[in-house]
């Protein structure tokens, strides 16, 4: 399946889209070939074929606001894909990050997408609020080689 064809991506900052993934079961899905952001900083994440993901953690009563992948107006998804491998990774070509590094740049990244301001706060007080539960718990064995 592709997604996110028409992800506006003015300085080309994405490479791979559409992302092409592949359901595994229920919300998981398999990323079919790489996709990588170039950040503000100018570094780049690439996110590699294989992973497996949820895209936004949004619970289940509130997938009619906030579909996980997105709404079709509003990609934050892409953002979330990315905001997943750091989590999962917890680095940036080889320099370790944060916590917050990686809330900080799936931000960016909806911001970069044009997702709405409202809409990101939305997702960024998420992340912060909730996301050390899936920081800490992260098992090595989730981590693609």
């Amino acid at each position: 399946m592709k997604i996110f064809a028409d992800t506006p991506d003015p300085e080309k900052r994405f490479r791979g889209l559409p992302i092409r993934v592949e359901r595994i079961h229920g919300i998981e899905w398999r990323l079919i070939r790489n996709v990588s952001y170039r950040t503000q900083a100018k570094e780049t994440v690439l996110v590699r074929k294989g992973f497996v993901f949820d895209f936004a953690s949004v619970p289940r009563y509130l997938y009619w606001l906030y579909p996980p992948a997105g709404n079709g107006k509003e990609d934050y998804g892409i953002a979330a894909l990315v905001h997943d491998w750091l989590y999962a990774h917890r680095k940036i070509g080889g320099r370790p990050i944060i916590r917050k590094e990686a809330d900080d740049l799936f931000r960016e990244a909806m911001i970069y997408v044009g997702v709405s301001h409202f809409t990101v706060w939305v997702m960024y007080r998420a992340v912060r609020m909730f996301g050390g539960i899936p920081w800490h718990n992260r098992k090595s064995e989730d981590i693609v080689p």
